[in-house]
Order: C-alpha cells, then structure tokens, then sequence
C-alpha cells in the first residue's frame, strides 16, 4: 500500500483515525498504530512482515542486555541481523554479478536463487533506524531498553517505515509515551491535512506529470536534440525531488494527525550555494545519519577526503545495488571535496550564481539514478548538437509542468506557508477552500500516479 492509492486515503486512514480516537481506548492506542503499521506493510507481502519482524526480534533481544554498553560483540551482534537481511535482499544479486563479471565464471544456476528475490519495500530506511537504535543504546543515549511494543512502534511507524524519515528513538519517544493522553487541536488538524494535500499535489501532479513528461524522451537519450537533453537533465532533477518531497511532506501530515512531530527532511535543497550546502538540505535524516553513525566514527575531518569518500560510496549504494549508484556516490563526494579546495573562490561569487552552478552540477548527477552509464554518456553527448535538430521536443503542456515545478521550488515556501495559514482564525475559509480545490484536482489524477521512487530504496 501506498499513500496516493485511493484504498489508503478512503480506507485505511479513516478506519485508522475513527478506530483511534473513537473506538479503541485511548491505554490502547499504541496496540493500535503498531497493528495497523504491520497490516499497512503486510499489503506490500507477507514475506516482508516476516523479514520485518524478525529484525524487530533480533535487534531488541540483543540490545536489552544490560550490559549491551559494555560489549562490542553484542552491538556488532544486534547491526549484523539487519545487515545481513539487507545485504541478502537488495545487495546479493548484484554481488553475484560483480563477482561473476570479475572472475569470468557463470555461477547462473548455482544461485539462480537470488534473481526472484522481492526487495522489502523501505528495507534501507529501517535497517538504517534499527541500527541507530543498537549504537544510541550502546553509547549510553538511551539508558534502558523500552518496551518492546514501544520500540517496534518506533520502527514500524506507517508513516515513516517505508521511506524515512529516518528517525532516532529520542526524537519520537514522548510521542509514543504521550499516545494516550493525545488530542489533536485544530490547527494540528489544519496543518497535517495542509501537508498531506500539498505533499500528494506535489507527487501527483508535479512529479508524476514531469515523469509523463519525460517518457518519450527518457526511451532513447541518444537521439535527442540538445534543448531535449537539457529538458530531461533538468526536468528528472525537479522531478525525484517532488516525488520524495511530496512523500516526506505526507508523512509529516500523517504523523501531525498522531502526535508525532517529524523533523523537516528537505530544506529547499535545491537553493543551495554549495555541494556542502546541499546535503545539509535533501534527506536531512540521511544527512545525520550518515554524519553521526558513520564520519564521525571514522574520525571526522581529521582524515577529510579519505572519510568522505568512504560516507558517499556507501551513501550510493544504501540508494541501490549498482555500480551507477556506487559512482553517483563518487561523484557526489568529488563535488563536496573539490568545494573544500576552492571555497574561498566560490564563495566570492554572486549568491544567485553560486546556487545556478550548483544546482546545475546537482542535476547532471541524478542522470546515473535515471540511466545506465552507456545511456547516461550519451545522453550528455547529447548536449553537444544543435537545438535545431528535427527530434521532437517536449510540449507544450510539459514546458508548463516544468515551469510551474521550478516556480514551486525556488519561490514558494510550502512548510511556512502551511503553518501560518493553519494558524489563522480568519483564514480558515480560504485555507479550507485552497485545499479542497488542491484536493479535487489530485484525486482527478490520483488514478494514473505511479509509485514513489524512494520506495525502492
């Protein structure tokens, strides 16, 4: 299941909603989430509830020794579970390849097993979170284990479980222990649907309308005229960031309507100065996962390029099992570090500047989440015809999905906007009125969206 499906906006939310604050007692709430988080995951497949569960065993039972602080086996022990699922259900096959195009054998039907192996939907996002709880326990961040239907609440969450964001226990643990005693106000009520309408609006009609957009010209790099190549370099760019934003922005809604506050997971990355700026930006639990459980356990700046690209190789390859994923990674820490080198410089160009070049740089290395590397090249060779080829180029219904993208993204701050409308007493009416007509018009194209890209992550 996912969020812009009409079974779960008509559904599965309602029955969730009615069944927690009017049916079930407020002591049973937690029950309540947990169950309904199982049953929304368990839709996707029932192997996955059990691969699922079983990490929420594995995990808790190691960690609630009480001495788990004390031992680096136990922690190595608790990572190595969820690790070791990961690895067999998203990175096995491709290991298999690489070892096969390495050494020249076929191993093809010695582990033809693996090629029918369903990735879990999200099994990134809360292995990553699993592991965040092993190492806070370990550190002495959390002093005691919770209880088990509070932790695995925690990892199961509906809203979050499948793409982030990726959460530490102590930021939603008062949430959970305040479950039963929650009211939602109504201007939490205003805010959380102000984010679920926008975030859907902004996935289903930006992000799915850009990818319609793109299909003709996604088939066959190799063939397009230079303003066709820009078009798509540009177009995918505000397109995965629609897409995951649209998701994010829903899943703070959903959590708002539980008491959860989630933290931001985008910052307007996209009106970054720099590389470093950028990824304080995107996917922000990411950004501090990555910063807090990794580089800095590697020492930090002390060994600064080594330690990057070492955080950005594997920040590729936690986005998919490829080696374009591996490169992107690279090419992402090629940026960060060739930043550091030139700094002084960059940063004595114009602010506006600055964020074109970046974005620009930023966009070029989405084409390795979009393409193969063949097509990829190609597609910048592209680059280097003239725009005057007679290749179709894009219409102009999708010049005006780009443009409405770009104006979105870099004029409009959706979370402010959102937040002071909901406060107002005297707007009400017209923030009511601008969601159901924002409503309307996402449900008329609810129908043919496609599914979020992070989600097979």
């Amino acid at each position: 299941m996912i969020f812009n499906e009409f079974r779960f906006l008509f559904v599965f939310l309602p029955i969730i909603l009615v069944g927690c604050y009017w049916i079930v007692p407020a002591r049973y709430r937690r029950e309540l989430l947990l169950a309904a988080s199982l049953v929304f995951y368990g839709l996707s497949g029932l192997e996955h509830v059990t691969a699922l569960i079983a990490g929420l065993i594995w995990v808790y039972v190691w960690t609630s020794n009480n001495k788990f602080e004390e031992s680096n086996f136990r922690l190595a022990s608790a990572i190595i579970g969820p690790l070791a699922a990961l690895f067999y259900y998203k990175y096995m096959s491709f290991a298999v390849e690489t070892i096969q195009q390495i050494s020249g054998e076929e191993f093809t039907s010695r582990f033809s097993i693996f090629e029918n192996v369903l990735l879990p939907a999200g099994i990134s996002f809360f292995t990553f979170q699993m592991i965040a709880f092993a190492i806070d326990r370990y550190r002495g961040d959390l002093p005691a284990n919770p209880p088990f239907r509070t932790f695995a609440l925690y990892i199961c969450f509906f809203p979050q479980l499948v793409a982030g964001p990726i959460l530490r226990f102590s930021a939603v643990s008062a949430a959970i222990g305040g479950l039963e005693k929650f009211c939602p106000k109504r201007a939490d009520f205003d805010a959380a649907l102000g984010y679920i309408v926008f975030g859907l609006a902004a996935k289903v009609l930006l992000a799915d309308g850009l990818a319609d957009a793109l299909g003709p010209f996604s088939a066959q790099p190799e063939n397009l005229s230079r303003d066709g190549a820009l078009f798509v370099i540009f177009a995918y760019s505000f397109q995965i960031y629609f897409d995951f934003y649209g998701y994010s922005l829903v899943a703070i809604g959903l959590g708002r309507l539980f008491g959860f506050e989630f933290p931001d997971n985008f910052l307007r990355p996209y009106e970054a100065r720099n590389p470093r700026d950028f990824w304080r930006r995107w996917h922000v639990s990411l950004s501090y996962w990555i910063r807090d459980y990794l580089y800095l356990s590697l020492g930090g700046n002390r060994s600064y390029i080594r330690n990057i690209i070492i955080v950005f190789a594997v920040c590729g390859l936690w986005h998919g099992a490829g080696w374009n994923f591996v490169v992107w990674g690279l090419y992402h820490a090629g940026l960060v570090a060739g930043y550091a080198s030139i700094a002084r410089w960059w940063d004595k160009m114009p602010a506006f500047q600055q964020r074109f070049l970046n974005f620009v740089l930023i966009s070029i290395g989405w084409l390795l989440f979009q393409y193969n590397f063949t097509d990829a090249f190609a597609l910048l060779e592209s680059l280097a015809r003239p725009a005057t080829m007679t290749s179709a180029g894009p219409m102009l219904w999708d010049w005006g999905v780009f443009v409405l993208a770009g104006v979105i993204c870099f004029a409009l701050n959706i979370e402010k906007t959102i937040t002071w409308s909901a406060g107002l007493r005297n707007g009400s009416v017209y923030y009511s009125g601008t969601l159901g007509l924002v409503f309307v018009v996402t449900l008329a194209f609810l129908e043919s969206s496609q599914t979020f890209i992070y989600f097979r992550f």
